[in-house]
């Protein structure tokens, strides 16, 4: 083993500390190949793909899409030996035979006889060393399908010299205790002390001070595998689109479109930005945001693709509202509600709010956006309205529909991990790939019943079992209103 190479001390770490992993919906197979598709590369279907996820901790990120894609072929790797346990287990409990789970290092995984059409790789590559960076890509280089994608999470500068000017202090300041929750500790006492030492120099220092009163909020996984992981490396977007390069890869697109966008930079920047190459242009875009983390996607080199957007690759696709929209609509912020002539524009945007937590085909929202109509004029600007509400981060393209129900059935079924994880935590996992929080034991209780072999009188009576009249009629009530939210939610299988 090389020198600089610390594996065993980032599994012990790991073995130490456990990972708090949660699925993270933009790497999500169904939307990296709607992300492809639009930037010009003709990914497979979905529906039969073949994934790989290396770093797949206790399968947070991969379980669900092997639940909810049934004729996925899934395969996780990771260096935790209990993560990968925990991942066999809920397997096991969801009856699930389209995935297998690995515990090894990602240099040691088992030659595979057909490539896979999405790699997953999400908090690797700037927390392992170098040789297992280069292996990463090797690995993708020799096992991505000629139209495959590669899911990569990394950190980069200019944002991320403040993040690391904070991790380096608090490293400094504990390499002396011996043990991981010891180094943990001290590094909040420091943090509370700094982040509140009076005033400071320059008010450009005040990045610095909001780092470390993060760290004061950080869970200890945050802490122990993030801000003060070793290592934790940063790199120029540059650097890892030539590391990529090198390995016969090529840069595709952001895997969250709007971070591509040049919505809020001032128009100098814009039109200097215009002058650039695809891969130069994403490096000064880092340069104008101080951007800290990317989540970018890679093809082969060789790989037919056009990054230039065309609106007929939307053809086909799924929409579906995302957070930062509902969350517009929420606070009464949705773009043009002042606007008379933004009425096209709120149609298109008050059509996906409607379907939440659904998905609705780009087909329907061309006729809510006026492209329904013959003149080709109309079509040109409802394009163009979806198109930059996609862009902005508005709304989440997908191949196939979401199996989500807008409101439970007579005999209501959840998702099958949702119901599993409820009877232990409180974050569970909705059909949309997003962690949703339930801190209400009743609504716990009601989701883990929910396997669609009752209907609302039976549920009454599990929930009320020993209760008075007028207690089972308020349960009744509550299960009513409680399941209506676990819809919303989307929890709720169609």
């Amino acid at each position: 083993m090389p020198p600089d190479d610390n594996t065993p001390t980032i599994a012990a770490s790991y073995a130490t500390i456990a990972y708090d992993a949660r699925p993270n919906p933009v790497s999500h197979p169904d939307h990296l190949a709607a992300i492809a598709r639009m930037f010009g590369l003709d990914v497979p279907g979905v529906d039969r793909a073949r994934v790989l996820e290396v770093g797949c901790s206790d399968g947070a990120n991969l379980l669900p899409v092997a639940a909810t894609l049934r004729d996925v072929h899934c395969v996780g790797c990771d260096l935790a030996p209990n993560a990968i346990e925990l991942a066999r287990e809920t397997t096991t409990a969801l009856g699930l035979r389209n995935v297998e789970w690995l515990a090894c290092d990602l240099r040691e995984l088992p030659p595979d006889p057909q490539p896979f059409d999405y790699i997953v790789a999400h908090g690797v590559y700037s927390w392992v060393p170098a040789p297992v960076r280069d292996a990463l890509f090797d690995l993708a280089a020799r096992t991505l399908a000629p139209k495959g994608v590669l899911f990569l999470s990394y950190n980069v500068y200019p944002g991320g010299h403040t993040r690391r000017a904070v991790s380096e202090m608090m490293l400094q300041h504990t390499a002396s205790l011996p043990t991981l929750p010891e180094k943990l500790a001290a590094a909040r006492q420091l943090a509370a002390l700094l982040s509140d030492a009076g005033a400071m120099h320059r008010a450009a220092d005040a990045g610095i001070r909001a780092e470390l009163q993060q760290i004061g909020k950080a869970t200890d996984s945050e802490l122990a595998h993030d801000a003060m992981a070793v290592p934790n490396d940063y790199f120029y977007f540059r650097e890892v689109a030539e590391h990529a390069r090198h390995h016969g890869l090529a840069y595709l697109a952001e895997a969250a479109p709007q971070m591509m966008s040049g919505v809020g930079l001032s128009p100098n920047m814009r039109a200097y930005l215009a002058r650039l190459g695809h891969v130069a242009r994403e490096q000064y875009i880092d340069y104008a945001r101080l951007r800290r983390f990317r989540q970018s996607l890679f093809c082969r080199a060789d790989a037919p693709s056009d990054s230039g957007l065309k609106p007929s690759r939307m053809n086909g696709l799924h929409a579906t509202a995302s957070m930062a929209l509902l969350d517009a609509a929420r606070e009464g912020r949705l773009p043009g509600e002042q606007d008379a002539r933004a009425i096209p524009q709120r149609n298109l945007l008050e059509r996906l709010i409607a379907a939440e937590p659904g998905t609705v085909p780009v087909e329907a929202l061309m006729a809510s956006a006026g492209g329904a109509r013959a003149d080709s004029a109309s079509q040109t600007n409802a394009e163009a309205m979806i198109l930059e509400a996609w862009m902005s981060g508005f709304m989440q393209f997908r191949t196939v529909p979401l199996p989500v129900a807008k409101i439970a059935g007579a005999r209501p079924e959840a998702f099958a991990l949702a119901r599993l994880q409820a009877k232990t935590r409180e974050g569970v996992t909705n059909l949309r790939h997003e962690t949703i929080r339930l801190p209400d034991p009743f609504a716990r209780t009601l989701l883990a019943l929910l396997d669609g072999t009752r209907d609302r009188s039976q549920i009454v009576r599990t929930l009320a079992s020993g209760s008075s009249p007028a207690e089972t009629a308020s349960i009744a009530r509550r299960v009513d209103d409680t399941l209506a939210s676990l819809a919303q939610f989307g929890l709720m299988m169609r």
